[in-house]
């Protein structure tokens, strides 16, 4: 289900530097999906955004919270380039 790829992708938003460094790096939302699609993340915008209650509920403390914060705020710079 390409909805849980976006909760994939937030578990390992941390621990693959490498992951970041490509997405970081892609010029545009089609280079995003192909490394998406490579790392078999791939998920749409309306997909994550859909995603996105559900795994701030998930929060139990205020480190989580901003944690996911954090992720939230950093893939909305991304597809907003």
């Amino acid at each position: 289900m390409t909805m849980d790829n976006v909760r994939r992708l937030y578990e390992r938003f941390e621990s693959d530097k490498e992951l970041r460094k490509k997405l970081y790096m892609a010029e545009g939302k089609d280079a995003r999906e192909a490394a998406l699609r490579e790392a078999g993340l791939f998920f749409t915008d309306a997909e994550f955004d859909e995603m996105i209650d559900p795994l701030h509920v998930k929060c139990q403390t205020v480190e989580e919270a901003e944690r996911f914060f954090e992720f939230r705020n950093w893939w909305d710079m991304l597809r907003r380039s």
